[in-house]
């Protein structure tokens, strides 16, 4: 995105930019490592059933398969049997949210962003090989990019390219946001929202309770480090950043007065984040915790486990 007044050549050259095919194939590598070995370990949870919508009851034909004879009806048609008649599923839409605010810069080994990145393009890799159509919004203050959801590879390519441009700032805001994407969206969709939370949180419910109007099947992803709210072990001085500004602080924890500080500070942002995500469940939007170092795995559970309980249609 370009700064307001900057002029139009510049904002062209800008979207003009692109990945080194390389890169994006290293991305791709990537994702189909991590899809692998996530069905390798979750297949027989993950795949019941033929994969397909019920639609009717039909009289058997030579060729048909077995499996898929509904004995009961056939008990009650004498000398027929009776098999269950499936249509294909239609194709899902599945549109990632992920904030790109300044605080996503933070986190420890690695930045959250970094994280983020690689587990969404695992997911857009599935949903593509799943032949659904995935979409992409970044946001933060507003929303940067938004792709609609399609299919194939060189969509995936087109959101790779756009993802590995990712460069965050600004502070959050999630309600806003959220209602805007849900609202564009023409049929029901899931719809995941992945973001650490930090930001302005007081006016995002009413953004969640326009768009929950629509009946998308949300989900909030809290992204965070492992220990990103826990106490520093025995401490004599602290460094920390502000999330949203960027700014380093210190707290000099042999000082009592700088200590209580450190951790009053530290309660109220445990508790505001609790706060919000207590009042998202209770719009019956799923709220997903999801450190990351299993964000990639929660990702695609979250995934398949819509997918197979038949949440959109």
């Amino acid at each position: 995105m370009s700064v307001a007044g900057e002029p139009k050549t510049v904002k062209e050259k800008k979207e003009s930019v692109k990945i080194p095919l390389k890169k994006l194939k290293r991305l791709e590598i990537l994702a189909k490592e991590k899809t692998t070995s996530f069905l390798q370990g979750h297949r027989r949870s993950i795949f019941r059933g033929p994969g397909t919508e019920y639609a009717d009851l039909r009289e058997y034909i030579q060729g048909d398969d077995l499996r898929f004879v509904d004995w009961n009806a056939s008990s009650r048609v004498p000398f027929k049997l009776i098999v269950r008649d499936y249509e294909q599923e239609r194709n899902t839409n599945v549109i990632l949210m992920l904030d790109t605010s300044y605080s996503m810069l933070l986190g420890e080994p690695n930045p959250r962003i970094k994280m983020a990145v690689e587990a969404i393009a695992t997911l857009a890799y599935t949903v593509m090989n799943n032949r659904d159509n995935f979409g992409w919004v970044s946001f933060s203050e507003k929303i940067h990019k938004y792709i609609p959801a399609r299919g194939g590879k060189t969509h995936l390519y087109h959101i790779f390219n756009e993802m590995m441009k990712i460069a965050p700032f600004g502070s959050t805001n999630i309600g806003e946001t959220v209602k805007e994407i849900a609202l564009a969206q023409k049929r029901r969709s899931i719809i995941i929202i992945l973001t650490d939370l930090h930001g302005n949180l007081e006016e995002a419910m009413d953004g969640f309770k326009v768009a929950n109007v629509k009946h998308h099947d949300f989900k909030l992803f809290h992204i965070h480090d492992p220990e990103e709210f826990l106490f520093p072990k025995n401490p004599r001085q602290v460094k920390y950043q502000d999330p949203e500004t960027g700014e380093i602080k210190t707290a000099n924890f042999s000082n009592l007065l700088e200590r209580g500080k450190f951790m009053y500070e530290l309660g109220l942002e445990i508790r505001k984040i609790n706060e919000f995500k207590r009042k998202v469940r209770g719009l019956n939007i799923e709220v997903i915790d999801a450190p990351t170092t299993v964000l990639t795995e929660k990702l695609l559970l979250t995934y398949f486990g819509s997918k197979r309980r038949g949440l959109v249609r």
